[in-house]
């Protein structure tokens, strides 16, 4: 932050001083913005101090006016002139060693020039104390390209870095299983310990999710999930998916020829619709079965079909007795001499 002081004034004991604070090139204008470093600030017109004290003066001052402080273009506001507004300042912010914080409202105007690095500076304007040197009230601020001291870090730059730290804080937090509030001293401790564990029992950390799908336990070492995942890579009796498919095809046929054999058996299947039955229990088996349990016989079976032993028997008998009649052969004398007995 680099700092200029314009003016004193030893009638009022006081000193009118301008702060000019680097904003940076080249990045998005932040709305927290630093308004004063902490301790000791040099200038080549005279140093002050801020402190505690000096930036609870500060507070205490501006939060008693019900306006909000202005941020002007080249002080324009401690003029005799016409003096739009860049931005509004609306909460002050003590960061302790980090220095005095503001919540900035900027004008689409002044986000444009900073952008465009058209103004590179913010310059706050303070009263001191004579009597201590310490800061003691804002009056305003404006954005201007001649500060007083080079060399201070940009406030644009700061503010995205801090901004960027915060979410990074944040996540690690999140990761490790600790609220978002976690210091950064209290993450360091959780990563150290993590460390510690791993390097002294060698064990994986997973995911849970996955060890449960593994069947492990959460406590299980890396060689016992390396040898759980081999062994699904590997099985015991593995076969190729084509071996598999060729069994699964033979057994399907196999149950195919049974079901149309006993429906062909039954008379529920004509020879004629043999290629028809098998292609239905190939592809529906249980809707198969389903047929064969309700469909009636449509085919005779047994020994009573047509050309069955019992028609064939009485055929026989019937152009026997033709014969026998023709040539004088009693029953009897059949019967004995030629006939079943």
């Amino acid at each position: 932050m680099n700092v200029h002081i314009m003016k004193s004034d030893p009638e009022s004991n006081k000193i009118l001083a301008f702060f000019a604070l680097s904003s940076g090139s080249g990045q998005p204008v932040g709305n927290t913005i630093q308004l004063l470093p902490y301790g000791w600030v040099e200038t080549d017109k005279g140093k002050f101090l801020v402190d505690d004290t000096a930036m609870n003066m500060i507070m205490r001052t501006f939060a008693a006016k019900k306006n909000d402080t202005v941020i002007d273009y080249e002080h324009q506001t401690l003029k005799d002139v016409i003096a739009p507004a860049a931005a509004w300042i609306k909460k002050l912010e003590n960061r302790g060693k980090d220095g005095l914080w503001g919540e900035v409202e900027w004008t689409p105007k002044a986000q444009e020039f900073i952008q465009n690095k058209e103004y590179r500076y913010l310059s706050p304007v303070i009263f001191a104390r004579k009597s201590d040197g310490r800061a003691a009230i804002l009056h305003s601020c404006g954005l201007t390209n001649t500060p007083a001291i080079d060399g201070m870090e940009p406030i644009a730059n700061k503010e995205t870095e801090a901004n960027s730290m915060d979410e990074l804080l944040k996540m690690l937090a999140g990761l490790l299983g600790l609220p978002e509030t976690a210091t950064e001293e209290e993450i360091k401790a959780a990563i150290q310990e993590l460390k510690s564990k791993v390097e002294q029992s060698g064990q994986l950390v997973a995911n849970k999710e996955v060890l449960s799908l593994l069947d492990l336990p959460e406590t299980v070492s890396l060689a016992d999930v390396k040898g759980r995942i081999i062994a699904l890579k590997n099985p015991s009796g593995y076969v190729s998916a084509q071996e598999f498919k060729a069994l699964q095809d033979k057994l399907a046929a196999k149950d195919r020829d049974d079901l149309v054999g006993m429906a062909m058996k039954s008379g529920k299947v004509a020879p004629a619709q043999k290629a028809w039955a098998e292609q239905y229990a190939l592809k529906d088996p249980e809707g198969f079965k389903a047929f064969l349990k309700d469909a009636p016989p449509v085919v005779p079976v047994g020994p009573e079909i047509a050309g069955g032993e019992t028609q064939r028997k009485q055929q026989v008998d019937e152009l026997q007795l033709s014969v026998n009649k023709a040539l004088g052969i009693t029953e009897e004398a059949f019967k004995k001499f030629g006939g079943e007995e």
